[in-house]
């Protein structure tokens, strides 16, 4: 049985017996001890959000989390209830184009609780820049229905080496860098964009590393940016970080399988605020909607 026809099979069974026995059918490999099998947080119930790409939990409150659709949707970000994946709110980001939105971020920059939003994809490797859109975000209690966040940065960047798709980006809160990775079937690498990224002028990423890894969808650094998830379409990747160790240094060694119930289409990860797990989240595919779940820590 190949990769995909697994996958495949691992759906259906889902849709007709449910997460946790799936998960007993398919049991967790040994290494992944250190958080639970999914939980569910519940389904979409905005029909607005149907290509769900990127994901991160608010700053200001932890029981909410932010979300996006890819390419040729409107600029617009939706803000979730995290218990329960009930839609508060969707707010415009003012001046930014959606072309291939594919990931998020939320970190703490200056004091402020900060949302980064990547449009970083290009499928057909034909952008010769990306842009990746900073704000100030919005307090989850100021908001519901719809409203815009103005004061938008844009961090334009180009790559060293060609026009890559990425799917996959996170922010070092230590340092307020950017790592990139590169959405291939072979021969993945991450990239840096520097701390302080210009908002002025292109800036080129610097190439990092090279990555076993591939056809990565995702990643997040956790609020404490000792432990980072990355994922493709069936594996979740994680990391540990070691004291004084750097993130190049820390992705070197070879990560551990987290827990993950595969979902159609699954682009989404991001730890919890409170580092108490994390959440996956994916787009709509064959009748089956968006779905948020959780997998606590052990």
């Amino acid at each position: 049985m190949n990769a995909v026809t697994s996958y495949r099979l691992i759906i259906f069974l889902g849709t007709l017996v449910g997460t946790s026995a799936c998960n007993a059918l398919f049991p967790e490999k040994p290494e992944a001890s250190s958080f639970g099998s999914a939980q569910s947080r519940g389904s979409l119930d905005n029909p607005d959000i149907y290509e769900a790409s990127g994901l991160a939990v608010s700053r200001h409150n932890p029981n909410f989390i932010w979300t996006h659709n890819d390419s040729g949707h409107p600029n617009e970000i939706f803000l979730l209830d995290a218990t329960n994946a009930k839609w508060k709110a969707t707010v415009v980001v003012e001046g930014a184009t959606n072309n291939d939105w594919e990931e998020m971020a939320a970190s703490i920059r200056d004091g402020v609780p900060t949302l980064y939003v990547g449009d970083t994809g290009d499928n057909l490797n034909q952008y010769s820049t990306h842009i990746i859109y900073r704000f100030a975000e919005p307090d989850p209690s100021t908001l519901s229905g719809k409203s815009s966040v103005s004061s938008i940065e844009k961090i334009t960047y180009r790559y060293p080496d060609g026009q890559w798709d990425s799917e996959g980006f996170f922010v070092d809160h230590q340092t307020q860098d950017i790592y990139l990775i590169s959405k291939v079937t072979s021969n993945t690498k991450l990239y840096r964009l520097p701390y302080p990224q210009s908002t002025q002028e292109v800036i080129t990423a610097e190439l990092v590393e090279d990555l076993p890894q591939t056809i990565i969808t995702a990643a997040d650094l956790s609020p404490d940016g000792e432990e980072l998830l990355m994922k493709d379409y069936l594996t979740v990747y994680y990391w540990k970080r070691n004291h004084g160790e750097s993130i190049a240094q820390m992705m070197k060694r070879t990560p551990r399988v987290m827990p993950y119930f595969p979902e159609p289409q699954g682009e989404a990860i991001a730890f919890a605020t409170d580092n108490s797990g994390y959440f996956t989240l994916s787009e709509d595919r064959s009748g089956i909607r968006g779905h948020l779940y959780f997998y606590p820590r052990r």
